[in-house]
């Protein structure tokens, strides 16, 4: 499967991510609908006390700065995707970061947490989230931590029976584990310049 996404040209692949969230996007809506009905739907939706903001917000930063002390302190190979999500997010703006990412929190806990949690439960809404996530299941470290992380937001959804919680700690992890990609891309890249650059130099001085 990774092997696949490596083949794919950086703009495809990011494509293809817009066209999964929108098939995600669909389905959750269809789903809640025909389940539920519109007026619980439009009550999941409900915007929420600011108690329930903060917590959402606390939750994501606390899952934030694990996955930052993750990368700082565990081996590079239990955590490598393929560079996957360097690919994603290497290139894109800010703007566009955020569009997605928003999309992905939306999407994702509409159904995992609106419609899949309200049936079977947390636990098992978490397992399935790890598991779409094919390419991380032969890293322990990545399933463990995508599990973790879906657990604890679904967590806030069974407290508050509300998704804007759920989806403003998704948002909020994925856009500022994408920008600490982007910049840790961008970082490398100016050092490898600087490298040749003085490679270059010693070069011509020899």
């Amino acid at each position: 499967m990774t092997n696949r996404l490596q083949q794919i040209d950086d703009r495809l692949l990011r494509m293809n991510l817009w066209l999964t969230q929108g098939i995600v996007l669909i389905l959750s809506a269809a789903c809640s609908l025909f389940l539920f009905g519109w007026t619980h739907t439009v009550a999941m939706f409900a915007w929420p006390g600011w108690f329930e903001l903060l917590a959402a917000l606390g939750i994501a930063a606390l899952l934030v700065l694990a996955n930052l002390g993750m990368d700082r302190w565990l081996p590079r190979h239990w955590q490598d995707d393929g560079g996957i999500n360097e690919r994603i997010f290497a290139r894109m703006s800010l703007w566009s970061i955020f569009l997605l990412c928003l999309s992905v929190g939306i999407g994702e806990e509409w159904l995992f947490r609106g419609v899949l949690q309200t049936y079977i439960g947390n636990g098992w809404a978490s397992l399935l989230f790890a598991l779409i996530h094919v390419r991380y299941l032969r890293k322990p470290l990545l399933a463990g931590g995508v599990y973790v992380t879906s657990f604890a937001i679904g967590s806030i959804f069974e407290w508050s029976h509300h998704l804007i919680g759920p989806i403003v700690a998704h948002t909020t992890i994925d856009f500022f584990l994408a920008l600490y990609l982007r910049w840790t891309v961008n970082k490398r890249e100016r050092e490898e310049e600087q490298n040749g650059d003085e490679g270059g130099k010693q070069e011509e001085s020899s």
